[in-house]
C-alpha cells in the first residue's frame, strides 16, 4: 500500500453524458494551496494516464481533477432514461465534433467541486498559485477541446497545451489512416495507461481477486472504436488560423505549450514553435528536447519540471 494520494472517482452526471472525474487531493495533514488543475487526455487515452503527474502535483499542494473524455474510460453517454446507453457505438459521430465536445466539458468543469481549500498564506504559495478559476492542461485531442471548452465559457484562469496537434491537412489524414489501422487490429491501449489504471485500483482495494481487478480495468480502460474514428476525421485543417482567431477572443488568457521534439515525435513542428512564440510570449513555449507525442509515459520527471515551473510562473495581463 503506497502513501502517495490515491485518486478519488466522483461522476459529473450532464443531461446526455456522465463524466468519470478522477481527483487527487493532497495527502491529509499537507499543505494545499487552494489551486484546482483539471487535465484533459488525448484520443484513444484516458485520465488514469495522467495518474503519476495528479498525484505528484497533489503533493505540491494542487487539487487536481482529470476527466476521462466522451467515448473513452468510465465516461457513458446516457440514453432518454438517464441511465448509459447500452450500445455506447449508437451515438453518432457528430457527437464527436470538437465545439461540441468542448461544451460539454464546459459544463463538466463548472460542475467540479471547488479545489480542497487553502492551508497557506498567500505569502507562503508559490507564484503563480493565487486562488482562482481551474488551470486546464490538454494533451493532444484534449487541447483542441479544452480551447473549444473556454470558447463555451469554461471558467479557466491558465490553459496549457500539452503537445497540441498542429498538423497540416496531410497529416490529419495519416492520423486518421493510422487510427482506422489500429481499429481494424483491434484498438489497444498503451501499456503504460493499463498500468496505471492497473495500479488505481490495486491501492483502492489491494483484496481484490485478479479476475475482478482486470474486469475493473478493462471498464476503466475502455475505448469505443467509433469515437476515435470520429475524432480522428475532425483533426483541425487549419490549426494556425483556429489559434489566431481564438487568441483574438481571449487576449488576456495566459497559454503556455509544452511541445514534444518533432524529430521524436512530437506534433508541434518548429516552424510553428516560432509562430506561436509570436503570438503568446517568447517564453510561452517549451520544448522538451528528445521526447515526443506522450512526454507523461515517456520521460514523467522531465514533463513535471518543465510542467511545475509553468505552475509557478507568473504571466503579465494585458492592461
Amino acid at each position: 500500500m503506497t502513501d502517495h494520494p490515491q485518486p478519488f472517482r466522483h461522476d459529473l452526471r450532464l443531461p446526455t453524458i456522465r463524466f468519470a472525474a478522477w481527483r487527487w487531493s493532497p495527502p491529509a495533514g499537507a499543505p494545499s494551496l487552494g489551486r484546482q488543475l483539471v487535465i484533459l487526455h488525448g484520443v484513444t487515452a484516458g485520465a488514469l494516464g495522467f495518474a503519476e503527474v495528479a498525484r505528484d502535483l497533489a503533493e505540491d499542494g494542487w487539487t487536481v481533477d482529470a476527466l476521462d473524455l466522451p467515448g473513452h474510460g468510465a465516461t457513458r453517454w446516457l440514453g432518454a432514461d438517464a441511465e448509459p446507453l447500452a450500445n455506447q457505438e449508437s451515438v453518432g459521430p457528430g457527437a464527436y465534433e470538437l465545439g461540441r465536445v468542448g461544451a460539454l466539458v464546459a459544463a463538466a468543469i463548472r460542475a467540479l467541486p471547488p479545489a480542497v481549500p487553502a492551508t497557506v498564506r498567500p505569502a507562503e504559495a508559490p507564484p503563480g498559485t493565487s486562488a482562482g478559476a481551474p488551470v486546464v492542461l490538454g494533451h493532444s485531442w484534449g487541447a483542441g477541446v479544452a480551447v473549444m471548452a473556454i470558447d463555451a465559457d469554461a471558467p479557466v484562469d491558465r490553459l496549457v497545451l500539452l503537445d497540441p496537434p498542429f498538423v497540416t491537412p496531410e497529416q490529419g489524414e495519416e492520423m486518421a489512416e493510422g487510427f482506422r489501422a489500429q481499429l481494424a487490429d483491434g484498438l489497444r491501449w498503451e501499456r503504460a495507461e493499463v498500468a496505471q489504471a492497473r495500479a488505481v485500483v490495486a491501492a483502492a482495494d489491494p483484496g481484490l481477486p485478479d479476475d475482478e481487478l482486470e474486469a475493473r480495468v478493462r471498464e476503466l480502460t475502455a475505448r469505443f472504436p467509433g469515437a476515435a474514428d470520429a475524432i480522428a476525421r475532425g483533426v483541425p485543417m487549419d490549426p494556425i488560423g483556429m489559434m489566431v482567431s481564438w487568441r483574438s477572443r481571449h487576449p488576456d488568457l495566459p497559454v503556455d505549450v509544452i511541445a514534444g521534439d518533432p524529430d521524436a515525435g512530437g506534433l508541434v513542428p518548429t516552424h510553428i514553435q516560432a509562430l506561436l512564440r509570436m503570438a503568446l510570449g517568447p517564453d510561452r513555449v517549451h520544448v522538451l528536447e528528445g521526447l515526443g507525442h506522450s512526454p507523461q509515459h515517456e520521460d514523467v520527471r522531465r514533463l513535471l519540471d518543465v510542467l511545475r515551473a509553468v505552475l509557478r510562473s507568473e504571466t503579465p495581463r494585458p492592461t
